[in-house]
């Protein structure tokens, strides 16, 4: 059961009110970002478990953890793994404190520039499985260390499409997945509403939405596709794949819109109630587009737009979604445990905790932050994660992120009534 902490409202100054932690998740998330700013204590922290390496020798299995540290850190992964019982070695040269904290052993490495010093390295030590967190530029490295050690793998393909999502877009097309048109030349969406996406990288980083009247060719490039811009409601579902087979834990109904020239989130609605026959076409969707995109085990989320009553894909990543503690406290099954039990060879059976419903929802202005902040200090006792702070998000100012539960959805949905959302 979550531990819930109250302040006296007439006692505590506004600031301290408006930024305290009301209870333990939103407890962890918070001390994690304040401490993940403290140099010091990072450097202290490094070097401590510096020390745990060469003291604890390197006969002990242990689960290798791929991060990209300062970047991008793995902390997902790590807790799922040490959540197993099972002993962490982080592969980093610039380890962060929140993955510091689930890891026994470090080996300071980066592991996109310093692969095969890294598979060197790790011929000393007594290994289970490799796994990733929330990057998937580090899928080609899994695969590479886990296969060169005759451990579980992503795969080669999907580690390729994972970060080429033009080649996967042709895959789908060769496995005959309906999706959207796409094409590299501008000339096939004049006159057309489309969206302009990167071929590399991920999220809504230089996604542009382009109206019929716009000259697409400024937006061309040998690094950049468009596709049919489809304007139905968008459906995320996250869950893991372990031998081919998927398995679901969450469904997220997602909210996002045109803001400045980019996209940007607006909600989340974790596991809504939804319509049987919706649900079978968008887990239809899902394994499909997982098989074309030769998805074997570890964690996935395939991102849908609806075109009519089909589901269309528009997105897709081997790999932990970067909410995943919503998806986890949802669910009431740990993310990151599911994900890194799909890499180890010892079948591990998942403690089920109780399933919440959970709204996240982002500020985009001061009306909004205000509404946000009224409905928090009514009901600090259902705020499950909270950044309300102004903080940059695809490139565009954010007045700050609130993540509200409740056991019963319809309550839920009267709690956050003031901020005229539409519920799924």
């Amino acid at each position: 059961m979550m531990t819930a902490f109250r302040l006296d409202d007439e006692r505590t100054p506004d600031r301290l009110r408006e930024n305290c932690m009301f209870n333990a998740p939103k407890t962890i998330a918070t001390v994690g970002r304040r401490l993940t700013k403290l140099k010091f204590l990072r450097a202290m922290a490094q070097w401590y478990l510096q020390i745990r390496t060469v003291i604890g020798g390197r006969s002990k299995p242990v689960t290798v953890v791929l991060s990209l540290g300062e970047f991008m850190h793995a902390y997902s992964a790590a807790r799922g793994v040490s959540g197993l019982g099972r002993r962490v070695l982080l592969v980093t040269d610039t380890p962060q404190l929140p993955e510091i904290a689930f890891s026994s052993a470090l080996l300071p490495r980066n592991p996109l520039k310093e692969v095969d010093a890294i598979i060197s390295d790790l011929e000393k030590y007594n290994m289970e499985a490799v796994v990733v967190s929330t990057d998937h530029d580090l899928l080609p490295m899994q695969h590479q260390i886990a296969s060169h050690f005759g451990l579980i793998s992503v795969g080669p393909d999907t580690a390729v499409l994972n970060n080429d999502k033009l080649a996967w877009r042709e895959a789908l097309e060769a496995d005959s997945v309906p999706q959207p048109s796409f094409s590299s030349d501008p000339k096939a969406f004049a006159g057309k509403n489309c969206i302009r996406k990167p071929r590399y990288g991920g999220g809504s980083d230089g996604v542009v939405a382009l109206g019929p009247n716009d000259d697409k060719a400024p937006y061309a490039g040998e690094d950049f596709f468009f596709e049919d811009a489809i304007a139905g409601d968008q459906y995320d579902y996250e869950g893991v794949v372990n031998e081919g087979k998927p398995h679901f834990l969450a469904r997220v109904y997602e909210k996002y819109e045109e803001y400045n020239g980019s996209f940007v989130q607006r909600y989340y609605f974790f596991n809504p109630p939804m319509d049987p026959k919706l649900n079978a076409a968008l887990e239809e969707c899902v394994t499909k587009t997982l098989a074309a995109s030769k998805v074997h085990n570890g964690a996935f989320h395939v991102e849908m737009r609806m075109k009519g009553d089909q589901p269309q894909p528009i997105d897709f990543a081997n790999r932990i979604g970067a909410y995943e503690r919503c998806v986890s406290f949802a669910a009431g099954i740990n993310f990151g445990e599911a994900h890194a039990n799909c890499f180890l060879k010892e079948d591990y059976h998942l403690k089920q905790d109780k399933p919440h419903s959970v709204v996240q929802y982002f500020c985009w202005s001061q009306d909004e932050f205000d509404r946000a902040s009224d409905i928090r200090n009514k009901n600090p006792d259902k705020v499950f994660d909270a950044r309300m702070e102004k903080h940059i998000i695809c490139g565009e100012e954010c007045f700050g992120m609130i993540t509200f539960f409740h056991d019963d959805y319809e309550q839920l949905l009267n709690m956050i009534a003031s901020l005229d959302i539409p519920a799924p």
